[in-house]
């Protein structure tokens, strides 16, 4: 998905329309290449790098899980992408670990971070 919050405040049309094409590129890449167990996610452009970089994606049981990375340049050229096997063992990484998802109130977040161990919070 693509969004002018993604790509920052002072994002131009133009630059959501470019994006809007890396992630079409991107994903049916994918589809084409990988198959449809993976998809493109979020969309962001790397001044560093001067390319598109597109999170690849997988649609699991328990979630949409981040399983690799494709980058390109302004004329849709892959430059990188995360080998096929490095993102089964991403996948098969996330999926042993044991998560699970509360539902609590954002003021009860802060009280969380602090006595929990190793807590990831999103929110």
């Amino acid at each position: 998905m693509v969004s002018s919050k993604m790509l920052g405040n002072q994002t131009s049309r133009g630059e959501i329309m470019k994006s809007k094409e890396m992630y079409e590129t991107a994903r049916e890449y994918l589809i084409e290449n990988i198959g449809n167990q993976v998809s493109a996610g979020d969309v962001y452009y790397d001044n560093s790098t001067k390319t598109w970089s597109v999170k690849i994606i997988s649609k699991t049981p328990h979630g949409i899980l981040i399983v690799g990375e494709m980058h390109l340049d302004d004329e849709k050229t892959i430059v990188y992408l995360t080998p096929g096997e490095r993102m089964l063992k991403i996948l098969r990484s996330k999926l042993k670990e044991e998560r699970v998802l509360i539902d609590v109130p954002a003021n009860a977040l802060a009280l969380i971070k602090e006595t929990v161990p190793d807590v990831t919070v999103y929110g």
